[in-house]
């Protein structure tokens, strides 16, 4: 099986929506390594401005495990503005920057820019980035603060957003960014969430009890590189690493009051899921103790309990699917876009 063909695979295994590219080993089909760039769409003054800032590869292949490889693509961010004056700013940290792709959460920028809202894409380079390393937060930081200082945006209007991996991304970076250690200070107004992995511990050992009963191959797939990566970073399993398991997850069940979620305590914070856990058990040989929606009540419960009364579970039903209309209710479709913007500008 070709390296492209693991990387599709992967990208439906966490349904993460990206525009796969093949790259032989000439380099063809994928960008090469740049200077730093600046570019600009602006033809038509009526209609939202589009920025990229991009910075040269780091490498040209991300390693999941010794077997799979998947391909880097440029760091930095695409802002997408509406003209006039810009209410917010959407955050997303997402599997990379390719707004033309039909993916539902790359195209929230249409409903966005319709409410002044501006979107900003951010990526290390790695569309499978887990923020194990320090200075992959560091870098984030430097790209919102930059875009926020480069085109006038408001710096105390941000909604931290992603999907997934992404969504992990975003409440770790926000928990990160509110516990004081920005050094541009940047901070979240707000962090919305979607059906992503919140519990490391949970997430770890549901993936080795996929691979222990051969479940479905994309369920065995997955478990295989996130459980590589996993022990790779961490030092080893839970059982070997338990602390090391607690520091990186963004929520922890059975930490009674888990510190993390002190700096969450004045923001608004959503988190979206969908259990059919039907589905998940024809398709996928998954039942609840598998799937993100336990993390997201969990996380939600406890920051009620903390006394954010900002916090909200957002449980959907028969709204995933994927853009070509294939249910699956781990999909950016469970969001409604449109709402999502009004929540966030009504915000005082």
């Amino acid at each position: 099986m070709s390296r492209f063909t693991i990387f599709c695979l992967l990208a439906v295994s966490l349904g993460l929506l990206f525009s796969c590219q093949r790259k032989n080993s000439a380099g063809s089909g994928r960008v090469a390594a740049i200077p730093t760039s600046r570019s600009s769409v602006t033809a038509d003054p009526d209609r939202p401005r589009l920025f990229q800032f991009e910075e040269p590869l780091e490498t040209e292949l991300i390693r999941l495990t010794p077997q799979i490889s998947i391909p880097a693509e440029p760091p930095g961010y695409t802002l997408i503005q509406p003209k006039g004056e810009t209410e917010g700013v959407i955050v997303f940290f997402g599997s990379g920057r390719d707004t033309t792709h039909a993916g539902y959460e790359m195209r929230l920028y249409e409903t966005a820019t319709d409410q002044q809202v501006a979107l900003l894409y951010v990526s290390t380079g790695n569309p499978l980035e887990f923020l194990f390393d320090s200075t992959r937060y560091y870098q984030l930081e430097r790209y919102i603060h930059q875009a926020v200082q480069e085109y006038n945006l408001p710096a105390h209007r941000l909604l931290f957003t992603g999907m997934s991996l992404g969504g992990t991304r975003a409440l770790k970076f926000a928990e990160w960014c509110m516990a004081g250690h920005a050094p541009h200070g940047v901070r979240p107004r707000a962090v919305a969430i979607c059906d992503a992995p919140l519990d490391f511990f949970r997430f770890y050992q549901q993936g080795e009890r996929a691979i222990r009963m051969g479940a479905s191959p994309i369920s065995v797939n997955e478990a295989t590189w996130v459980n590589y990566q996993l022990q790779e970073h961490l030092g080893g399993t839970p059982d070997e690493a338990p602390r090391a398991y607690r520091d990186y997850s963004p929520y922890v069940y059975e930490v009674s009051i888990f510190d993390p979620l002190e700096s969450l305590r004045n923001i608004a914070v959503r988190a979206y899921t969908e259990p059919d856990v039907e589905w998940w058990i024809a398709q996928r040989q998954k039942d609840y103790y598998s799937i993100n929606a336990p993390d997201a009540a969990g996380l939600i419960n406890d920051l009620l309990y903390l006394g954010n009364n900002e916090a909200e579970l957002i449980v959907t039903e028969g709204k995933g699917h994927h853009p070509d209309g294939t249910r699956h209710p781990h999909s950016w479709s469970i969001v409604d876009n449109e709402e999502l913007v009004r929540w966030f500008l009504r915000l005082p």
